[in-house]
Protein backbone atom coordinates (compact mmCIF):
# COMPACT_ATOMS: atom_id res chain seq x y z
CA UNK A 1 0.00 0.00 0.00
CA UNK A 2 3.26 1.99 0.94
CA UNK A 3 4.93 1.45 -2.60
CA UNK A 4 1.70 2.15 -4.58
CA UNK A 5 0.86 6.00 -3.00
CA UNK A 6 4.85 6.47 -3.40
CA UNK A 7 3.99 5.74 -7.01
CA UNK A 8 0.73 7.41 -7.07
CA UNK A 9 2.83 10.53 -6.11
CA UNK A 10 5.61 10.29 -8.15
CA UNK A 11 3.66 10.26 -11.22
CA UNK A 12 1.34 13.09 -10.24
CA UNK A 13 4.56 15.22 -9.89
CA UNK A 14 5.48 13.79 -12.86
CA UNK A 15 2.45 14.86 -14.32
CA UNK A 16 2.10 18.23 -13.27
CA UNK A 17 5.94 19.18 -14.31
CA UNK A 18 4.76 18.00 -17.21
CA UNK A 19 1.94 20.10 -17.33
CA UNK A 20 4.11 23.14 -15.86
CA UNK A 21 6.64 22.64 -19.09
CA UNK A 22 4.31 22.66 -21.65
CA UNK A 23 2.75 25.51 -20.14
CA UNK A 24 5.46 27.86 -19.49
CA UNK A 25 7.55 26.55 -22.68
CA UNK A 26 4.90 25.79 -25.61
CA UNK A 27 5.96 23.66 -29.27
CA UNK A 28 6.66 27.13 -31.77
CA UNK A 29 3.46 25.03 -33.41
CA UNK A 30 1.37 26.17 -30.78
CA UNK A 31 2.34 29.44 -30.33
CA UNK A 32 2.25 30.08 -34.12
CA UNK A 33 -1.60 28.73 -34.03
CA UNK A 34 -2.48 31.02 -30.57
CA UNK A 35 -0.82 34.03 -32.73
CA UNK A 36 -2.92 33.65 -35.92
CA UNK A 37 -5.89 33.04 -33.43
CA UNK A 38 -5.58 35.90 -31.69
CA UNK A 39 -5.17 37.81 -35.04
CA UNK A 40 -8.45 36.78 -36.35
CA UNK A 41 -9.95 38.35 -33.69
CA UNK A 42 -7.97 41.71 -33.59
CA UNK A 43 -9.31 42.58 -36.96
CA UNK A 44 -12.52 41.21 -36.41
CA UNK A 45 -15.00 43.47 -34.62
CA UNK A 46 -18.59 43.77 -33.41
CA UNK A 47 -21.26 46.21 -34.63
CA UNK A 48 -21.28 47.47 -31.08
CA UNK A 49 -17.54 48.51 -31.18
CA UNK A 50 -16.77 52.09 -30.27
CA UNK A 51 -14.59 53.96 -32.70
CA UNK A 52 -11.91 54.16 -30.62
CA UNK A 53 -12.05 50.47 -29.13
CA UNK A 54 -12.16 50.18 -33.18
CA UNK A 55 -9.06 52.00 -33.70
CA UNK A 56 -6.97 49.73 -30.70
CA UNK A 57 -7.57 47.03 -32.02
CA UNK A 58 -6.97 47.41 -35.82
CA UNK A 59 -3.17 48.92 -33.99
CA UNK A 60 -3.19 45.72 -32.06
CA UNK A 61 -3.39 43.65 -35.04
CA UNK A 62 -0.94 45.64 -37.13
CA UNK A 63 1.59 44.43 -34.43
CA UNK A 64 1.14 40.82 -35.37
CA UNK A 65 3.50 41.74 -38.67
CA UNK A 66 6.62 42.74 -39.57
CA UNK A 67 7.50 46.50 -40.73
CA UNK A 68 8.50 45.32 -43.87
CA UNK A 69 5.44 43.15 -44.63
CA UNK A 70 4.30 42.26 -48.32
CA UNK A 71 0.38 41.23 -48.94
CA UNK A 72 -1.02 40.20 -51.88
CA UNK A 73 -4.32 39.31 -51.90
CA UNK A 74 -6.31 38.32 -55.10
CA UNK A 75 -9.95 37.27 -53.67
CA UNK A 76 -12.91 36.71 -56.28
CA UNK A 77 -14.75 39.41 -57.50
CA UNK A 78 -12.38 42.13 -55.77
CA UNK A 79 -9.48 44.32 -57.11
CA UNK A 80 -6.37 42.88 -56.03
CA UNK A 81 -4.71 44.24 -52.89
CA UNK A 82 -1.19 44.88 -52.89
CA UNK A 83 -0.02 46.27 -49.62
CA UNK A 84 3.84 47.10 -48.61
CA UNK A 85 4.76 47.55 -44.73
CA UNK A 86 3.35 47.74 -41.18
CA UNK A 87 1.36 50.94 -41.97
CA UNK A 88 -0.27 50.51 -45.40
CA UNK A 89 -2.05 47.41 -43.20
CA UNK A 90 -3.22 49.76 -40.05
CA UNK A 91 -4.61 51.68 -42.67
CA UNK A 92 -6.80 48.93 -44.40
CA UNK A 93 -7.70 47.76 -41.12
CA UNK A 94 -8.85 51.28 -39.86
CA UNK A 95 -10.72 51.59 -43.31
CA UNK A 96 -12.30 48.53 -43.34
CA UNK A 97 -13.73 49.26 -39.76
CA UNK A 98 -15.13 52.56 -41.00
CA UNK A 99 -16.75 51.11 -44.01
CA UNK A 100 -18.21 47.81 -42.49
CA UNK A 101 -20.45 47.16 -39.31
CA UNK A 102 -18.89 44.47 -38.15
CA UNK A 103 -16.23 41.50 -39.31
CA UNK A 104 -15.81 38.31 -37.81
CA UNK A 105 -12.57 36.25 -39.35
CA UNK A 106 -11.48 32.52 -38.50
CA UNK A 107 -8.95 30.29 -39.70
CA UNK A 108 -10.66 27.06 -39.42
CA UNK A 109 -7.34 25.26 -40.35
CA UNK A 110 -3.83 25.37 -40.09
CA UNK A 111 -1.06 23.80 -41.49
CA UNK A 112 2.29 24.65 -40.32
CA UNK A 113 5.52 23.93 -42.22
CA UNK A 114 8.94 24.97 -40.40
CA UNK A 115 12.04 26.40 -42.47
CA UNK A 116 15.37 24.30 -41.86
CA UNK A 117 16.53 27.05 -39.27
CA UNK A 118 13.57 26.94 -37.34
CA UNK A 119 13.03 30.72 -37.38
CA UNK A 120 10.78 30.57 -39.88
CA UNK A 121 7.24 29.02 -41.53
CA UNK A 122 4.82 29.12 -43.29
CA UNK A 123 1.43 28.39 -42.59
CA UNK A 124 -1.59 27.14 -45.66
CA UNK A 125 -4.77 28.16 -43.99
CA UNK A 126 -7.97 29.18 -45.11
CA UNK A 127 -9.17 32.56 -44.21
CA UNK A 128 -13.04 32.96 -43.48
CA UNK A 129 -15.03 35.89 -43.11
CA UNK A 130 -18.65 36.82 -42.08
CA UNK A 131 -19.96 40.26 -43.49
CA UNK A 132 -23.44 41.37 -42.12
CA UNK A 133 -25.18 41.85 -44.92
CA UNK A 134 -23.86 39.49 -47.14
CA UNK A 135 -25.84 35.95 -47.17
CA UNK A 136 -22.52 33.70 -48.33
CA UNK A 137 -19.30 33.15 -45.88
CA UNK A 138 -16.24 34.47 -47.97
CA UNK A 139 -13.51 31.69 -47.67
CA UNK A 140 -10.20 31.85 -49.20
CA UNK A 141 -7.09 29.83 -49.15
CA UNK A 142 -4.10 31.89 -48.11
CA UNK A 143 -0.21 31.20 -47.54
CA UNK A 144 1.51 33.24 -44.26
CA UNK A 145 5.16 33.27 -44.10
CA UNK A 146 6.25 33.88 -40.28
CA UNK A 147 9.90 34.87 -39.01
CA UNK A 148 10.83 34.61 -35.38
CA UNK A 149 11.48 38.56 -34.85
CA UNK A 150 12.81 39.53 -31.01
CA UNK A 151 11.32 36.07 -29.66
CA UNK A 152 8.18 36.65 -31.50
CA UNK A 153 6.43 34.93 -34.22
CA UNK A 154 5.29 37.79 -37.31
CA UNK A 155 4.15 37.71 -40.03
CA UNK A 156 6.14 39.07 -43.34
CA UNK A 157 3.98 37.69 -45.99
CA UNK A 158 1.08 36.64 -47.41
CA UNK A 159 -0.46 35.44 -50.23
CA UNK A 160 -3.31 34.23 -51.75
CA UNK A 161 -2.96 30.43 -52.92
CA UNK A 162 -4.82 30.35 -56.49
CA UNK A 163 -7.26 27.09 -56.53
CA UNK A 164 -8.14 25.11 -59.29
CA UNK A 165 -10.88 27.85 -59.59
CA UNK A 166 -8.59 30.75 -60.23
CA UNK A 167 -6.77 28.79 -62.48
CA UNK A 168 -9.24 27.88 -64.36
CA UNK A 169 -7.92 30.02 -67.62
CA UNK A 170 -4.68 27.72 -67.25
CA UNK A 171 -6.54 24.27 -66.65
CA UNK A 172 -7.98 25.04 -69.95
CA UNK A 173 -4.73 25.73 -72.00
CA UNK A 174 -3.16 23.07 -70.48
CA UNK A 175 -6.11 20.41 -71.05
CA UNK A 176 -6.04 21.83 -74.80
CA UNK A 177 -2.37 21.12 -75.14
CA UNK A 178 -3.01 17.93 -73.52
CA UNK A 179 -5.40 17.10 -76.57
CA UNK A 180 -3.38 18.59 -79.17
CA UNK A 181 -0.85 15.94 -77.57
CA UNK A 182 -2.87 13.06 -78.28
CA UNK A 183 -4.22 13.84 -81.51
CA UNK A 184 -0.16 14.14 -82.59
CA UNK A 185 0.72 10.90 -81.01
CA UNK A 186 -2.65 9.54 -82.98
CA UNK A 187 -1.66 11.31 -86.39
CA UNK A 188 1.91 10.22 -86.42
CA UNK A 189 3.13 7.40 -87.98
CA UNK A 190 4.63 4.23 -86.52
Amino acid sequence: MKRAIQIGLALAVIGAGFWLWTALFPSPEKVIRSRLQALAKEVSFKASAGTLARAYSAQKASDFFTTDVDLEINLSGVEPISLHGRDEVLQIAMAARSRLTSLKVEFPDMNITFGADGQTAKVNLTGKAIVPGERDISAQEFNFLLKKVDGKWLIYRIETVRTLAANSVEMARWSGQAVLHRDLAIAAPV
